[in-house]
């Protein structure tokens, strides 16, 4: 409603509304009164009649009804005896042309009333009238009368405005200077403005260079390392297959396995910093994130340690949309989150958990500006201690903490968390104020596919082969040697080369149903060129790309070239043997 009185002139909008309900009110009122007052001498016309038609005098009654007809502007106006039968009518020239027209429009109605003609206290008949009601030369006064008064208030406001804004245009003139005034001060905040983001900008380049100094040396250990991780997580997966479960050796290898993934999941994050990881996408629930961490042996750990009681409420909106990203690293997300809100409660406290989905139209500009479209935010909101405006700008710069000797931590968990979120086109928000809590939202934004994961959970004993020819590309021997023993375990047809050209070169003679191509290979074609060259040759090959670390960019131009999904290293064989199967089933 403000917006409305905003677009128009309130006196004389006002006026209007108020104008038109007098109108409506006086027409439905008159219009009744005149319907009141036509049955009225309808029944006035029947008493008089009762005489004639009691001795049965037509000849005496038509002289009145005609009279009543043309008088009270009846149509017609017939009169029934007892038995139905017409006793005396009346046609008169009604309706007239103005009329007519009217009544075509439905401006006006006709009106069907009966009245009956009783004689000492007996009905003997009935008269009957097609009644034009003739009250539109009224209304048409009543609205030509509050038209004019609406003019008149209408041209009175706008006499008020012009003064108006004659006094405007003078005050306007007096303050000129006081306005050139200003604007020499808001020139002196503008340059002081400037300065300010000369200063934000210079260091958003030093922590560009940072991170890409952090880059660098992460990617430069994430090869190495992922390719010895493989020998610590793929074999025991080999061994575990065919080892009894009551065998004493099977708790020593899992854990041997469990070390390995654990490696594995600290070179992650070591990416996430850096940007430079390779993020699995997938339609997922965050609330089957949460739900599943909140009852993980890690957060009952985290629960526990600490010396306080902590109360923690869930606020999950269902239903929720799904969000496309990758399980560990949102979940990730959620664990760090969680964990600094049970951190900044050293006394306890409630920490509230809370999801929810928000359609932005406009733009909206936190810590990243969020785009428009529909958002799922997670929330996480404490009790705590807070961050201060000045740590609260460097919260999420890596090892930078405000943790203590004693409290865990090592700096990396909201930079961990803020590189996921930009790998997942989302945005953070965070209001923090010392001693007085903190509240982080996470916008990720919501994909309209379901969520589906019935192969990922079967055991790989149902996810065997079919004596499909694979081959394995990989620089690295013992790579191949890992990658062929688990597919030859998993009833592939299995080969291998050590290169990118070799692969191009077996294919032109060869054909098999998938390769694995792997992403970096020292010393000639990486992952991206042979599959160009593979594709050259052989443009439906399937594939799919394996990699502990790569350029996104040089990933996803593979798979728009059509290679399929990526399997990361180390290989689990799990997950090789559901991304060979879904990848063979295309």
């Amino acid at each position: 409603m403000m917006k409305l009185f905003k677009k128009h002139n309130t006196v004389p909008f006002l006026a209007a509304i108020t104008l038109t309900l007098l109108y409506c009110i006086f027409a439905f009122g008159f219009s009744k009164y005149t319907s009141l007052q036509a049955q009225a001498r309808l029944s006035e016309h029947a008493l008089i009649i009762a005489d004639d038609l009691w001795n049965f005098n037509a000849s005496g009654a038509v002289a009145y009804i005609k009279l009543a007809a043309t008088a009270d502007h009846y149509e017609k106006l017939v009169v029934t005896n007892q038995n139905g039968e017409i006793f005396q009518q009346a046609i008169t020239s009604f309706p007239t042309p103005s009329e007519k027209i009217l009544l075509r429009l439905h401006l006006i109605s006709k009106s069907i009333l009966f009245s009956p003609i009783t004689f000492k206290g007996r009905k003997i008949g009935q008269i009957e009238a097609t009644w034009i009601p003739h009250t539109y030369i009224t209304l048409t006064f009543t609205f030509c009368l509050l038209l004019m008064m609406g003019l008149i208030i209408f041209l009175y406001d706008k006499i008020i405005k012009e003064k108006h804004l004659l006094s405007k245009r003078v005050a306007e003139r007096t303050n000129e200077l006081t306005e050139l005034n200003q604007s020499l001060r808001n020139e002196i905040r503008e340059r002081g403005q400037a300065e300010k983001e000369r200063e934000e900008l210079q260091q958003k380049l030093e922590h560009s260079k940072k991170m890409e100094s952090l880059g660098l040396l992460a990617g430069g250990v994430a090869h190495d390392l992922n390719n010895v991780l493989s020998g610590i997580v793929s074999y025991p997966d080999l061994l575990l297959m065919d080892m009894e479960m009551d065998n004493p050796m099977r708790s020593s290898i899992e854990t041997i396995r469990k070390s390995g993934i654990k490696a594995g999941e600290i070179v992650q994050d070591l990416l996430t910093l850096a940007r430079r990881g390779v993020v699995a996408k997938q339609p997922l629930n965050f609330n089957v994130l949460i739900r599943e961490y909140c009852g993980s042996p890690e957060y009952e750990k985290l629960v526990v340690q600490h010396p306080a009681e902590i109360e923690m409420v869930l606020q999950l909106e269902e239903p929720l949309p799904a969000v496309m990203g990758s399980p560990i690293a949102l979940t990730k997300i959620i664990m760090n989150l969680i964990s600094n809100g049970i951190e900044a409660q050293p006394k306890g406290g409630r920490i509230l958990i809370e999801t929810k989905r928000k359609f932005i139209q406009h733009k909206v500009t936190c810590f990243q500006p969020i785009k428009n479209g529909e958002y799922i935010i997670f929330s996480v909101v404490d009790e705590g201690e807070g961050i201060s405006d000045k740590d609260l700008q460097r919260i999420f710069e890596p090892f930078y903490t405000r943790k203590v000797m004693g409290r865990s931590g090592t700096g990396l968990g909201l930079t961990i968390v803020w590189g996921t979120v930009e790998d997942h086109d989302g945005g953070i928000d965070v209001i923090s104020s010392a001693d007085k809590g903190t509240s982080i939202d996470i916008y990720i934004p919501a994909t309209s596919e379901r969520v589906t994961d019935p192969l990922g959970k079967l055991p790989p004993k149902q996810l065997m082969g079919n004596g499909e020819t694979i081959l394995v590309v990989d620089d690295i021997d013992f790579q191949r040697q890992i990658a062929c023993a688990i597919l030859e375990r998993l009833q592939y047809k299995v080969h291998s080369v050590a290169s990118g050209e070799e692969a191009v070169q077996y294919l032109t003679d060869k054909s098999v149903d998938l390769v694995i191509l792997d992403m970096i290979m020292d010393g000639g074609m990486d992952g991206l060129e042979t599959y160009k060259q593979i594709t050259a040759i052989r443009p439906e090959q399937k594939a799919i790309i394996a990699s502990g670390f790569s350029e996104t960019n040089r990933v996803r131009e593979a798979q728009k070239l059509g290679a399929g999904n990526y399997i990361k290293k180390p290989y689990k064989i799990d997950q090789l043997s559901l991304v060979v199967m879904l990848e063979l089933q295309k």
